[in-house]
């Protein structure tokens, strides 16, 4: 198999680690980029100028996500100063900060098919919020170590979680 590759765009303007990127569901020409300068910065897919940048977190930011509801042109992040927020990204404000993880939280999610943003922590919790209220809905714990990442099967609502000491995949549903 011969794979052809070439560079396209580089995409420059953090002055940190970028952590975590995101393509836009709604527009697939944009993406958010995360990173551990405190910023999200917004972008368009074949040009390298930034469209906007939002300073979201007072430490680095270690995850971005794009809110899939159609009424809602959302991100949700998570920082180092162990919160979540979720922002506006037309307007640049941040709509709510959700705050219970005792560590860093690792990453957060909006599930595509339910009312839920899920988030993981340093501290071995995964955490489920209400995004209609952004109340903590559910707290789970596995004897596991941290939780760093987080894979969504859209079809079947399971949440997989990565940890310290091993996986675990959780079947998600609304009440």
């Amino acid at each position: 198999m011969k794979i052809s590759t070439h560079r396209s765009t580089i995409y420059e303007g953090h002055s940190h680690y970028a952590m975590n990127m995101a393509f836009n569901p709604k527009d697939a020409n944009t993406f958010a980029s995360a990173c551990l300068d405190r910023t999200i910065k917004m972008w368009s897919l074949g040009s390298p100028h930034l469209n906007f940048t939002m300073d979201a977190h007072d430490k680095g930011i270690d995850y971005v996500d794009f809110y899939p509801s159609p009424d809602h042109p959302y991100i949700v992040t998570t920082g180092d100063d162990k919160t979540i927020k979720v922002w506006g990204y037309l307007s640049e404000s941040c709509v709510q900060m959700m705050e219970g993880h005792i560590n860093n939280p690792s990453f957060v999610v909006s599930h595509p098919n339910l009312p839920i943003i899920i988030s993981g922590s340093e501290d071995g919790t995964v955490k489920f919020w209400d995004s209609n209220t952004y109340r903590l809905a559910d707290v789970l714990g596995y004897a596991l170590g941290q939780a760093w990442c987080v894979m969504l099967r859209r079809d079947a609502n399971e949440v997989a979680v990565g940890y310290n000491e091993g996986i675990i995949v959780i079947k998600v549903c609304s009440s």
